[in-house]
């Protein structure tokens, strides 16, 4: 009898894989970075923006496009076939898109040319489009091969933190850097919740395009030394921080509730199987289970 063979591709999810993006990432990022460089005027001009964020990231986006094309992991990697039930963590990606919308009186439209925006906004989805796909997209899919969602979201909202601290290497202060880990973790679990809550990646990849967009909009162009202005960044500032704690309350609470146990076959550590066939010359193809 034919001996079965094994169907390459899609390719099966495994943890290996999909770290494989971040780490590749971090590498590249840390050769690219310079002690010399200014992280603060990141996106402050025209010229920083199209140098540091669109043409970066819009390669990063499409490398990573590619990368999951070959794999074959378009949808595991952004759809979630069954969304959470816990209706009222809504509000964490709602607050966070309250902010969005905040910011934007507040920045000085004036203060420069109307191309400063539209690259910004390419620059920060190009940003959006890839840390999603990356963090809570091809990420996810490793990380549910060997933990329980619990686990996965932990994890993914901490490796998505510490990837930050690659700034300090482009002249960030380490002050800052550790602030912005914590804080780019405590995000992390919202753009994780808004996944949950939709069944797909496409709200978290606005919501944080559309964050990036005003936090550097609002750097830019603010008058810091303008008295009103400073408490009103700084009232949103502190604002901010208690919606991202709320959304790790709600993330927490999303992914322990898919671990309790009335509810372990339903784990997202098992993803549908992608890459095992049983083939014979006098058989029918039977999908294989993935363990």
């Amino acid at each position: 009898m034919e001996q079965p063979r094994r169907r390459r591709w899609p390719v099966p999810p495994s943890l290996l894989v999909g770290l494989a993006p971040l780490v590749v990432f971090a590498a590249v990022s840390a050769w690219r970075a310079r002690p010399s460089d200014d992280y603060p005027t990141l996106g402050q001009t025209v010229e920083s923006v199209v140098r540091s964020l669109v043409v970066p990231e819009g390669i990063a986006a499409v490398a990573l496009c590619l990368v999951v094309t070959g794999l074959g992991w378009w949808r595991i990697a952004t759809v979630d076939p069954t969304r959470t039930r816990l209706r009222w963590t809504w509000l964490a990606p709602a607050l966070i898109a309250l902010v969005c919308i905040v910011r934007l009186p507040l920045v000085d439209w004036s203060a420069l040319p109307v191309r400063y925006f539209l690259l910004l906004g390419v620059g920060v989805l190009f940003v959006g489009v890839f840390e999603e796909l990356m963090a809570r997209g091809v990420l996810l899919v490793g990380l549910r091969r060997r933990l329980p969602e619990f686990g996965v979201w932990i994890l993914s909202c901490v490796l998505f933190g510490l990837l930050h601290l690659l700034n300090a290497l482009a002249g960030a202060g380490l002050g800052a850097t550790l602030v912005q880990v914590v804080f780019a973790a405590s995000f992390g679990s919202t753009l994780y919740v808004a996944r949950r809550l939709t069944g797909n990646l496409l709200l978290s990849v606005v919501l944080h395009a559309s964050w990036d967009f005003g936090s550097i909009a609002l750097s830019a162009t603010a008058d810091v030394h303008d008295p009103s202005v400073a408490v009103l960044v700084g009232g949103v500032g502190l604002f901010s921080f208690g919606v991202l704690a709320l959304g790790v309350v709600a993330g927490g609470l999303i992914a322990g509730r898919d671990d309790r146990p009335r509810r372990l076959r339903r784990r997202w550590r098992t993803v549908p199987p992608m890459g095992v066939f049983a083939v014979s010359s006098d058989e029918p193809r039977l999908p294989a289970a993935v363990g």
